[in-house]
């Protein structure tokens, strides 16, 4: 797929890439935020990717290039592209979750503090502890002015070639529960374990705080709003299963 912008809301745009995966497709995104003649980006793809990427981002932001890059953390999925983003565009605002920046080589990062919240370029995220992670120092990030919600590996889905730039409102009844269910359970091994009321306890929780608009996975088909609780019904027979099919006792 080549990186073609889409735009979800009146100022966030979806830049999405993915990768063949045993017949299937899986997304790894990145997300552009315009505000007041600035674009913060959300994510910064994989090396895999690298040119794809940086051509997009060079178009949408009219050569511009980016004034701040917001990473959900550091793991090469979501973050093997800082350098060469400053390669191309010299200095802009990093803001990281990890706990000791300087170790996972980002000296000059803002150290985000999940649960908290910061504003980038005159724009407010909140930083929330997500239930769904891959990694530690993790964040879920949240823009208080367009409602969407950056959900890191969580709420992905696999997805066949030709839908790779799809939202969920194009599928024709919202992103199918077995791409959903395959994507957690081999991007989110220790689902198996779980108490999956527990995890729907905690989901529930965020969506009730907060005005969500669109969900933006960096490994799935965004969710529109209209379409988040399909989604999350789904999400929670995904969880149920994983754990049904594993017998902790062996």
């Amino acid at each position: 797929m080549s990186s073609d912008e889409t735009h979800l809301t009146g100022d966030v745009s979806w830049i999405g890439e993915c990768f063949p995966l045993d017949g299937r497709h899986q997304h790894v995104s990145v997300y552009l935020t315009r505000h007041d003649g600035r674009y913060v980006v959300v994510d910064s793809g994989s090396f895999y990717h690298r040119e794809a990427i940086l051509d997009a981002l060079e178009r949408a932001t009219d050569g511009e290039g980016i004034d701040a890059l917001i990473l959900s953390h550091s793991d090469y999925p979501h973050s093997a592209n800082v350098s060469a983003f400053r390669e191309a565009w010299g200095d802009f605002e990093l803001v990281a979750s990890s706990g000791s920046p300087e170790i996972q080589g980002l000296p000059e990062a803002t150290r985000c503090e999940i649960g908290g919240s910061l504003s980038v370029r005159g724009r407010r995220y909140d930083f929330i502890d997500p239930p769904l992670a891959d990694r530690s120092h993790t964040t879920w990030i949240y823009d208080r002015a367009d409602g969407v919600l950056y959900t890191a590996d969580g709420f992905g889905a696999h997805h066949r070639p030709g839908e790779c730039a799809w939202v969920s409102s194009a599928f024709d009844d919202g992103i199918p529960e077995e791409r959903i269910r395959a994507y957690h359970e081999t991007a989110l091994a220790w689902l198996r374990y779980v108490d999956p009321e527990k995890v729907r306890g905690a989901i529930e929780s965020i969506f009730a705080e907060y005005d969500v608009r669109y969900v933006a996975p960096i490994h799935g088909n965004p969710v529109a709003g209209e379409d988040v609780d399909r989604y999350l019904d789904r999400l929670y027979r995904s969880i149920e299963r994983i754990t049904d099919a594993y017998d902790v006792s062996e």
